[in-house]
């Protein structure tokens, strides 16, 4: 039985149409893809929280964010991207209201969650290096870090609760083959919240963190390179400035957030260009294109925090090597 969108429109049934009359190669690759994605996002997730675990050079306190980061994204992979490979698989959605309600929630939800726990990495290593005394104090506790993230989560398991009690719905979206906001509602003030307070607000406190940190870790390379390091300056940098390992750290997390605002560009960017036309008026392959990206953010955690950590890559040999 298929599901009636709540937005129905000649655009929709346009791309209702492709999607179930694609030729068999096409859909073939665009399964293939959905499947392979699906079944690396569950892995890889979970070969990072193991090695995190099970080696203590990886266990530290800042790679918390790292493992809530990967947990967000196993819920990912077993609560949303199924559904995408049944859509894929079928030529459309066939499940009833109830799992498009769902993988329309589950999908904000987690979206929100990993928006707001960069800003909350981009603040642990700014306070790092430009407040110590603050860092150690608050920000170096595991248990402020969980209490963080704890909170941070449930802000995001509240966002869609005012779209969904004012009587709105998901709705599938044939050109991206998930459940979504539709156009009509994206257009009201609660939208205009969601976008600030979920996507504009901590993109900001992220670049404004790591853009700081950037240039002070680049002036710090420039001392020791210049081998102007007099005692003076060491004495006064040695309780501020990162630590080798601290520099990975801080690397990675950063690496991660760009990754994932690169990976979700594209929704952002089609989005916008519907709602400003109030209609879904691109290509269907631009649209999977952008569910695919933004896939592809749920495997870029791990394979970012391996191409950097050394740790982690010699824990993932020893694995291999354990099989």
């Amino acid at each position: 039985m298929s599901v009636n969108l709540s937005l129905s429109s000649p655009d929709t049934e346009v791309l209702a149409s492709q999607l179930s009359n694609r030729s068999k190669s096409t859909a073939a690759v665009e399964t293939t893809f959905c499947v392979v994605l699906n079944i690396l996002a569950l892995l890889l997730n979970m070969i990072l929280c193991w090695t995190v675990y099970n080696n203590e050079r990886l266990r530290r306190i800042t790679n918390i964010y790292v493992l809530a980061l990967a947990a967000a994204d196993l819920l990912m992979a077993s609560l949303v991207m199924p559904f995408l490979c049944d859509v894929s698989v079928k030529g459309g959605w066939t499940f009833n209201w109830f799992p498009c309600q769902f993988q329309g929630y589950w999908c904000a939800v987690l979206a929100y969650t990993a928006q707001l726990l960069f800003p909350l990495a981009a603040i642990n290593r700014y306070t790092r290096v430009f407040h110590p005394k603050i860092y150690f104090t608050f920000f170096n506790d595991k248990k402020y870090i969980l209490l963080s993230i704890a909170v941070v989560s449930l802000c995001a398991l509240t966002a869609p609760l005012p779209y969904l009690l004012r009587g709105h719905e998901f709705a599938f979206h044939p050109g991206m083959m998930i459940c979504f906001y539709t156009i009509a509602n994206t257009r009201e003030k609660q939208a205009l919240y969601r976008i600030i307070f979920f996507t504009v607000l901590p993109m900001l406190v992220v670049t404004f963190c790591y853009f700081r940190i950037y240039r002070t870790v680049i002036r710090h390379t420039k001392r020791f390179q210049n081998n102007v390091t007099t005692s003076a300056v060491r004495n006064a940098s040695a309780t501020n400035k990162l630590s080798s390992d601290e520099i990975v750290i801080t690397k990675t997390l950063f690496a991660i957030v760009l990754g994932f605002f690169v990976c979700w560009t594209p929704l952002y960017i089609i989005t916008s260009i519907d709602t400003a036309f109030e209609g879904y008026r691109l290509p269907r392959q631009v649209y999977f294109l952008a569910t695919y990206f933004v896939g592809l953010s749920s495997i870029a955690n791990p394979i970012i925090f391996g191409c950097i950590n050394a740790s982690f890559r010699e824990e993932c040999k020893n694995l291999i090597d354990a099989l």
